[in-house]
């Protein structure tokens, strides 16, 4: 019969990633906190995917319960910023919370592209709480043979 040892608790690869996020998070002091949800600091990121395909470059962004009129949109030497604020509710003064799991103020975040893009172009379009920037690539300029004669 064969024995194994078993682990109870975290993996190798649980603890080292585990102390590479504590490690980041203590290097920038208001850094994404992914074990509270950035909740430790009293703010909130919206989570963004980001899809590139031959001739764009897409960023969607959950933000729910947001007004498009609080959102801003940049595109700055190669980098796509958006910045914005969810404002809180008014709160009636004879309720209290038992739980408040729902984070308001205001956002940044930013974004490296790594080629060149149509800056004109760049469209942002925000619906059912989710915000959409469609990003189009500029012409790549390929390289031009010349015959030796």
């Amino acid at each position: 019969m064969k024995l194994t040892k078993t682990r109870n608790g975290p993996n190798t690869i649980d603890t080292l990633r585990r102390e590479m996020d504590h490690f980041f998070d203590d290097l920038v002091p208001f850094s994404w906190n992914r074990e509270q949800s950035g909740r430790s600091l009293g703010t909130w990121t919206p989570n963004a995917d980001i899809t590139e395909n031959e001739e764009r470059y897409q960023v969607m962004m959950d933000m729910p319960g947001m007004d498009k009129n609080d959102i801003k949109v940049s595109y700055h030497d190669g980098r796509v910023s958006i910045t914005g604020e969810r404002k809180s509710e008014e709160k009636d003064e004879k309720d209290d919370f038992i739980r408040q799991e729902r984070y308001y103020g205001s956002f940044y975040r930013s974004f490296m592209l790594p080629e060149k893009v149509k800056e004109d172009d760049i469209k942002a379009s925000f619906e059912d709480g989710v915000l959409k920037v469609m990003i189009p690539k500029a012409e790549v300029v390929k390289p031009k043979s010349i015959e030796v004669s």
